[in-house]
């Protein structure tokens, strides 16, 4: 039986045209980082150039896509934006959110500068360059956030776009364990991502996700896996992350319950941790715990809170 889920204080400051605005508060820090890591994860930053910039329906915009599972989140996210459309694509299976104003942009773009820990810095980069050039803003571009991974919201935003939960075991018919024993028990939390980050329109753009993954890495005391992947029509390589050591899971799961999942990962994350503390105190072997166990898997594949996103209610204010 197995179950796989594809699951520095800052000043706020932009000008448009004339006026500045400008805000602090440790929500806000933690909503930048939240949000900036959905846009490194599926985000993408369109900042159109040559001929193309000069058609006016090509403005540069950010859109993130999302699993149809997700939709609540979003939805929340374009509440507390003030802005930005949701469209849901014809599977019903997947959805993008797409920011184009130019105010809630700019206050997007605020949001995550000075946030950003990968390579796609470079497109946010580009954004700002554009911004200044054509709105008469003076945006600054800031550097790479090289601050501890686990201080802030970060690492959730990352891990609801490319991170997932897995649970392995098996069950024993066994009539002196109750009718039945639980073993090999396998958890972890999974974090994959592409190993370079490329421009189609740009071959000189090569950059590589190894340093965030070893930092990231590093932070959970574990370490990263090269992947590759022979596809049909490409070769896939990638970098993954597994917290398969004890002190791997203890240090994810305390930094989650700090900075918590908002997604319907979160479900998971819940159910998983319980199973966790089960399986540390060595409960799972007992009557009382083996039918806890099989209730939480259960619901980590069928959780019947998952139609009740309460936990969006602490989402984090912009």
């Amino acid at each position: 039986m197995s179950y796989f889920v594809l699951v520095k204080e800052k000043t706020y400051m932009y000008n448009s045209v004339s006026r500045y605005y400008s805000h602090k508060s440790k929500d806000f820090i933690f909503a930048s980082s939240y949000q900036d890591n959905l846009i490194e994860g599926d985000g993408h930053i369109y900042v159109p150039s040559g001929a193309v910039a000069q058609i006016s329906k090509n403005v540069p915009h950010i859109e993130i896509a999302f699993d149809i599972k997700d939709k609540p989140l979003f939805e929340k996210i374009q509440e507390r934006l003030k802005g930005g459309y949701i469209v849901i694509r014809k599977n019903k299976r997947s959805g993008r959110s797409t920011i184009k104003k130019k105010l809630v942009l700019l206050k997007l773009i605020t949001l995550i500068n000075n946030h950003m820990r990968t390579p796609k810095i470079e497109s946010l980069h580009r954004l700002i360059d554009r911004f200044n050039l054509s709105k008469g803003t003076k945006l600054v571009k800031c550097d790479i956030d090289k601050s501890d991974i686990l201080n802030n919201s970060w690492f959730s935003g990352f891990l609801e776009t490319d991170g997932n939960f897995y649970l392995n075991f098996k069950i024993n018919k066994d009539l002196s364990h109750n009718g039945f024993k639980i073993k090999d028990i396998v958890y972890y939390m999974r974090l994959s991502q592409r190993q370079n980050y490329t421009r189609k329109v740009n071959s000189i753009v090569h950059l590589s996700y190894l340093e965030i993954m070893n930092k990231i890495a590093k932070a959970l005391n574990t370490s990263v896996i090269n992947i590759y992947r022979d596809r049909i029509k490409y070769e896939e390589h990638s970098y993954l992350i597994r917290t398969d050591k004890i002190k791997s899971k203890n240090k994810i799961f305390s930094y989650l319950n700090k900075f918590p999942l908002f997604g319907y990962k979160y479900f998971a994350h819940k159910n998983l941790e319980s199973i966790h503390i089960l399986v540390k105190n060595k409960e799972y072997k007992l009557k009382y715990g083996k039918l806890k166990f099989i209730k939480l898997y259960e619901r980590i594949k069928d959780d019947p809170n998952r139609d009740y996103w309460n936990h969006l209610d602490k989402f984090y204010n912009i």
